[in-house]
């Protein structure tokens, strides 16, 4: 019995032994005391970054560059309004020139066209020494841009004019080419009618000028133009009784 124990021992023994020796491909670490390395990790302080303010230099340029164009521009348009307001005065004082002068004109035209008239204060059978284009004829011709600052009412009534005028002088061309006689004495009458009734249509026109821009004899009394252009009345009288006595 002693002999099994032995055999036994010695089959544990080397099944031990057997499965503590190394594997194929496998290196048996060596025995002894454990000992682990040990890794000492240095922790550094991370590192400090100083961040600048931004410069407010750039800003500041442009707020000082907005502001001077802001204020180029409020100066330009001050100007511009100066200018305009400038401009318009001087419109309102060319338009008040040209209004003026217009105003003139049509009392030069009214007095030229009375002295015109005076030539036909004549006796029937007398041929009138009249110019057929006097100045004021002539002027009246370009009514419509001498009085266009006076409006169209204006215009209009110096046209009539004009209309009037060419046939006073037709009138007169139409006398002088037959004075004598009955028919001569009828003719220069339709003259002298047509003179005054050019003297009416200029007061009609004069009264359609502004009060304050209406011309007068310098005491308040106004012209008046049938007076003016018309043949005097005692003339007149005369030369109705001799055309209707007149053979």
């Amino acid at each position: 019995m002693g002999k099994w124990f032995v055999v036994i021992g010695l089959t544990v023994n080397i099944a031990t032994a057997q499965a503590q020796a190394p594997g194929p491909g496998r290196t048996q670490a060596p025995r002894g005391p454990s000992i682990r390395d040990t890794v000492r990790f240095i922790v550094q302080p991370a590192p400090t970054v100083n961040v600048e303010a931004p410069s407010q230099l750039p800003t500041l340029l442009i707020g000082v560059a907005t502001l001077l164009l802001f204020g180029a521009q409020v100066w330009i348009m001050v100007r511009q309004t100066g200018i305009l307001g400038r401009q318009t005065g001087l419109a309102a004082q060319q338009a008040e020139w040209r209004r003026d002068e217009a105003i003139g004109t049509f009392y030069r035209i009214a007095f030229g066209l009375a002295d015109a008239f005076h030539m036909a204060d004549a006796l029937p059978s007398t041929p009138i020494p009249a110019n057929y284009e006097p100045h004021p004829r002539v002027m009246l011709r370009e009514a419509a841009r001498l009085f266009a600052p006076l409006g169209n009412h204006i215009i209009y009534a110096a046209t009539e004019i004009a209309a009037r005028v060419d046939q006073y002088f037709l009138a007169v061309a139409a006398y002088n080419e037959h004075p004598r006689g009955r028919d001569g004495a009828e003719r220069l009458i339709y003259v002298q009618e047509l003179r005054e009734q050019v003297g009416r249509n200029l007061d009609r026109a004069n009264a359609l000028l502004p009060d304050a821009l209406r011309w007068d004899y310098g005491d308040g009394r106004e012209y008046n133009f049938q007076v003016l252009c018309s043949m005097a009345p005692a003339l007149l009288e005369a030369l109705r009784i001799e055309a209707s006595t007149a053979s």
